[in-house]
C-alpha cells in the first residue's frame, strides 16, 4: 500500500548530487592502483574476414609494451560464452574475450596491447600486421536471412537466429470481417546509448589469494562476479567487483563484453593490475546497440473504429553474436508482444525473425522493444484515423482498455495489472491545442512557410520484471534484491543496497522509504551501494526495476528493524509494543506523547547496554530484507508532440512537448520528472536525429560525434509532465517502474506530429530518423517530383497484399 504524510512523495533534493557536483565523485577512470598498466585493443578493420596470421614481434618489442595478448593466450584460460535464453530454436556463435578465427564485426577486439601508459599502447598497435581474407559483409537484415547469403558464423546452419509467432485468436475471420484494412510499415535507425561515461574496468589480480578486484562501469556488480568467476575458474569469494558512481548506462552496461573480460584476464595473466578505459569511437563501434527493427503491420477494423484484428512482420537485426545474458532476441520479442499495447485487441499475429549480420550486437537498451512496437501501432492508428475520416483521439478513445476492464489480459498473454488508459488521454487531450485552436496555430505557421503537426502516442510499458520473464528462459537474472538496514550505535542508519546507483537517485529514494518504514529523519539515512564485499545480493538495474523491488527489499528490512526497535522501547518504557509508535526518530506511546525514547537511546542501549535487556529479546538492529516483487507491473502513458517542419528543407522543430505519466505510487517526483526527461531526449534523438549508420561493407560511417548526432538543448523543448498515480496492486508499495516510459512513447508521438504536418499535401515518411532528407523527398514524391537518386531507406518484410496504406 502506499505511504502517506511521510517522505515518500516528497521532492526530496538528490543526497547523490553534491559530491559529484563537486568533482568529488569516483568513475572507473579515477582510480589507479600502484603499479598499474594500461590497455589498448586493435579492432576488427573490416567486417568479415577470415583472420590467416596476426603479427605481433614488432609491438611486443616496442619499449614500455609489457605483454601482447591473442586469442591463443587467453583461450585456454577463459571460457567462451554467448546469451541463450530457453527460447526454441535461439541460436549464436560463441564469445570470447579476443577475435578467434574470423573477424564479425567492425570494432570487435583482436589483439589485446598492455603497456607502462595508453599512450604507449595506443602507439604499439601500429606496429601490429593482422593479416586476414576479406569476406562478405552482411548488413541488411531481410537479405541476412536468405540461403544464398554467406554465413557470419560457419558452424550455423544459416543467419536466422530465432523465429517465433506470438499472439492468438483467429486472425484471418477478423480480417475477412473487416470494413476497412490499413496496412503501414515503418524502419528503425540502429543506434546506442552513448553514454555520458564510457565503459571502463581496472581489474587487479592478487596472485597469492587468487582474488580479482575489478572496477567497472556497470549495472550489475554480481551478476559479473558470477560470471568472471566462472569464465576463470575462480572461487566467487575471492572475486569483489566494485562500481560506485556510472556515468549513464541505460541498459547498455548489463552485459558481458569481450574487451571487458580480455582486461581481466591480461591481470591473472601478468599479476598487475591493467586499465581499460574506453574512447568514443570504440563506444559506437563496439557497445551494444539497439533499435534496428523493420515492422509491417495491418489492422482491422469496422467502419466506425473498432478494432477487430491486428497482424505484423518483425525482422530485427541481432549483429553478430547474441550477448550475455539477455540475448540478442529480446528486443524483436518485446516489439511483437507490446505492440497491441494499451487497446481492446480481441486477435493478433505477429511473426518475429531476428538475423545474424556482422555488426555489432543488438542487446537492450532503455524501452528494449516498446519505443518501436509503439511507433508501429501508433503510426498504425493514424494512418487508420485518415482511412475513416476520424479525429486520432476519437479512434484511440474507442479502443482503448476501460477502468472496469482492468486488470487485463493482453492477446499476447500481458496481464495489465492496473492503469488509467483512458484518463491518460483526457488528461494530455487538455493540455494542448485542439479543434479550432489548432487549427489557428497551423494557419500561422504555414504563414511562416511552416507545417505545424501534432502527435499522440499512448502505450503501456513492462516494469520490475519477475523471476518469471527471464529466468523461466533459463537465464541467470533473479528477480529479488536483498537491502540491509543497520541502525547504529548514535541512533543514525546505514542501508546497504544490493543495487547499484546509475544516476537514477536510488539512493535518495531508498532512503526515503527507510525513513517512512523505519521511522527515522531522512537526512539520519545513509547509503552504501556498488561494492559485492559489502553489500547484500542484487540483480542490478534494469527494466525499470529499481522502484519496485529494491524499494520493496528496503521497506522489508526497515519494517523488521522497526519491530525490534519497538520490542527494546517497550521493555524500557514497560509498555505492550503495540502500542508504540516511531515517529521522526522517537518512539512514543500512542496517546501519551510524554512516555517516550529517542532512537539513538535504543540504539546505545542496543550495542552497549544489553545487560538491560532480556535475553530472548532479539537485539540486532541490523536486519537484510528481501523482496521478489510480481512478474510484472505495468505503467501506462500518453504523449503529445507539436513540431514544426521547415517546408522548403525539411527540418523537424520540436516546440511542445506534453506527457501523462501513471508510474503508480511516486516515491520522489522530482526523480521521475527527471527520469520522464531524459528518457524523452533520448526518444526524440531516436526520432529524429540518431543513427549509426554502416554502409554495404559493413564499414561504421558515424563512428565520432561529428557524425553521430544526438539531440542537444536548443533541440528539445520543456517537457510538460503530469502525473496520474494509480497504485499498482500487485507491488508492496504500490509503485511502478518510471525509468523507460519517456524513451518508449516520444519515438511515436513525434512521428505522428511529422507525419500530421506532411500529411494535407498527402505525404507521409515511415523511417526514422526523420532526416531532413526525407521529409523533403516525401513531399516532392506527392507532388509528382521525382528524385534521380535511390531512396536512403531499408526494405521492409512483407504482409500478403491487400488494400492497405503502405
Amino acid at each position: 500500500m502506499s505511504i502517506t504524510d511521510g517522505w515518500v512523495g516528497r521532492r526530496v533534493k538528490r543526497v547523490e548530487d553534491p559530491k559529484i557536483l563537486l568533482g568529488r565523485g569516483r568513475y572507473a577512470d579515477d582510480v589507479t592502483p600502484a603499479r598499474c598498466l594500461h590497455a589498448a585493443f586493435l579492432r576488427a578493420p573490416v567486417a568479415h574476414a577470415r583472420i590467416t596470421s596476426i603479427g605481433t614481434e614488432a609491438a611486443r618489442r616496442a619499449p614500455g609494451v609489457v605483454a601482447v595478448f591473442t586469442a591463443d593466450d587467453f583461450n585456454p584460460m577463459c571460457r567462451s560464452w554467448k546469451g541463450l535464453l530457453d527460447w526454441p530454436g535461439l541460436v549464436s556463435g560463441d564469445q570470447r574475450p579476443l577475435a578467434t578465427g574470423k573477424l564479425r564485426y567492425v570494432g570487435e577486439p583482436v589483439v589485446l596491447v598492455v603497456a607502462e601508459s595508453r599512450a604507449v599502447a595506443e602507439d604499439a598497435l601500429e606496429l601490429i600486421d593482422l593479416e586476414y581474407e576479406e569476406l562478405p559483409a552482411v548488413v541488411d537484415s531481410i537479405a541476412a536471412l536468405d540461403d544464398a547469403t554467406v554465413r557470419v558464423h560457419d558452424e550455423l546452419p544459416s543467419n536466422l537466429a530465432f523465429e517465433a509467432t506470438f499472439g492468438s485468436g483467429d486472425v484471418e475471420a477478423a480480417f475477412a470481417e473487416a470494413d476497412v484494412v490499413v496496412e503501414t510499415g515503418i524502419s528503425t535507425a540502429r543506434h546506442t546509448a552513448v553514454a555520458l561515461e564510457p565503459r571502463g574496468v581496472v581489474a587487479e589480480f592478487d596472485p597469492s589469494a587468487k582474488a580479482l578486484t575489478v572496477r567497472i562501469s556497470t549495472q550489475a556488480p554480481h551478476m559479473l562476479q558470477s560470471v568472471f568467476a566462472e569464465l576463470f575458474g575462480l572461487r566467487e569469494s575471492t572475486i569483489r567487483v566494485i562500481t560506485d558512481e556510472v556515468g549513464g548506462a541505460f541498459g547498455m552496461k548489463a552485459h558481458v563484453y569481450s574487451d571487458e573480460v580480455a582486461t581481466c584476464a591480461a591481470s591473472i595473466l601478468l599479476r598487475r593490475p591493467v586499465k581499460w578505459i574506453q574512447d568514443r569511437v570504440e563506444s559506437l563501434q563496439s557497445d551494444t546497440q539497439a533499435r534496428d527493427e523493420r515492422v509491417s503491420a495491418k489492422i482491422a477494423v469496422t467502419a466506425d473504429g473498432r478494432i477487430l484484428g491486428l497482424r505484423s512482420e518483425v525482422v530485427s537485426d541481432g549483429g553478430a553474436f547474441s550477448v550475455y545474458p539477455r540475448s540478442m532476441v529480446t528486443e524483436g520479442i518485446q516489439v511483437a508482444t507490446i505492440m497491441p499495447g494499451p487497446y481492446r485487441i480481441p486477435v493478433y499475429s505477429g511473426h518475429v525473425r531476428v538475423a545474424i549480420t556482422t555488426k555489432a550486437p543488438l542487446a537492450v537498451y532503455r524501452g528494449v522493444g516498446h519505443p518501436v512496437a509503439i511507433l508501429a501501432m501508433e503510426t498504425l492508428l493514424d494512418e487508420t484515423a485518415r482511412r475513416l475520416g476520424l479525429d486520432p483521439a476519437e479512434l484511440r478513445r474507442r479502443n482503448l482498455i476501460t477502468p472496469d476492464e482492468l486488470p487485463y489480459t493482453s492477446v499476447t498473454n500481458q496481464v495489465y495489472d492496473s492503469g488509467s488508459h483512458q484518463e491518460s488521454l483526457e488528461k494530455l487531450l487538455s493540455m494542448i491545442a485542439t479543434g479550432p485552436d489548432l487549427d489557428k496555430r497551423k494557419a500561422e505557421a504555414r504563414e511562416r512557410g511552416r507545417l505545424l503537426g501534432v502527435g499522440l502516442a499512448c502505450f503501456v510499458e513492462v516494469t520490475a520484471p519477475g523471476v518469471m520473464f527471464y529466468g523461466k528462459r533459463g537465464a541467470p537474472i533473479t528477480a529479488h534484491d536483498q537491502v540491509e538496514v543497520r541502525v547504529e550505535a548514535d541512533g543514525s542508519v546505514t542501508v546497504l543496497l544490493g543495487t547499484p546507483g546509475q544516476g537514477q537517485g536510488l539512493q535518495t529514494t531508498a532512503a526515503q522509504v527507510v525513513a517512512d518504514h523505519l521511522g527515522v529523519p531522512f537526512d539520519r539515512i545513509t547509503v552504501i551501494s556498488g561494492d559485492t564485499a559489502v553489500v547484500p545480493h542484487g540483480t542490478g538495474v534494469w527494466a525499470s526495476r529499481s522502484a519496485v523491488v529494491s524499494s520493496g527489499a528496503a521497506a522489508s528490512a526497515a519494517r523488521e528493524v522497526k519491530e525490534r526497535m519497538l520490542a527494546i522501547a517497550g521493555h524500557l518504557l514497560e509498555v505492550d509494543p503495540a502500542d508504540l509508535e516511531i515517529d521522526d526518530g522517537v518512539v512514543h506511546v500512542v496517546g501519551a506523547p510524554n512516555a517516550r525514547l529517542g532512537v539513538e537511546e535504543i540504539a546505545e542501549i542496543a550495542h552497549w547496554r544489553t545487560h538491560r535487556l532480556p535475553e530472548d529479546l532479539r537485539i540486532g538492529l541490523s536486519v537484510t530484507g528481501e523482496y521478489s516483487g510480481p512478474n510484472v507491473t505495468f505503467n501506462n502513458g500518453a504523449h503529445a508532440a507539436v513540431v514544426e517542419v521547415e517546408e522548403d528543407s525539411g527540418l523537424v522543430h520540436l516546440v511542445d512537448y506534453a506527457c501523462v505519466e501513471d508510474c503508480g505510487v511516486l516515491i520522489n517526483p522530482s526523480i521521475v520528472d527527471g527520469q520522464i526527461r531524459g528518457g524523452v531526449a533520448q526518444g526524440v534523438g531516436g526520432a529524429l536525429f540518431e543513427r549509426l549508420h554502416y554502409d554495404e561493407n559493413g564499414q561504421l560511417l558515424t563512428s565520432t560525434l561529428l557524425d553521430y548526432l544526438m539531440p542537444t538543448g536548443p533541440e528539445l523543448p520543456d517537457v510538460r509532465i503530469t502525473h496520474i498515480e494509480t497504485p499498482s496492486p500487485v507491488t508492496s508499495l504500490g509503485v511502478k517502474g518510471a525509468g523507460e516510459a519517456g524513451a518508449a512513447g516520444a519515438p511515436a508521438a513525434v512521428h505522428n506530429a511529422v507525419n500530421d504536418a506532411l500529411s494535407p499535401f498527402g505525404a507521409r515518411v515511415w523511417h526514422q530518423p526523420l532526416t531532413p532528407e526525407r521529409v523533403v523527398r516525401a513531399l516532392d514524391e506527392a507532388a509528382g517530383r521525382s528524385w534521380p537518386e535511390p531512396p536512403d531507406t531499408p526494405g521492409l518484410p512483407s504482409l500478403e497484399e491487400d488494400n492497405g496504406v503502405r
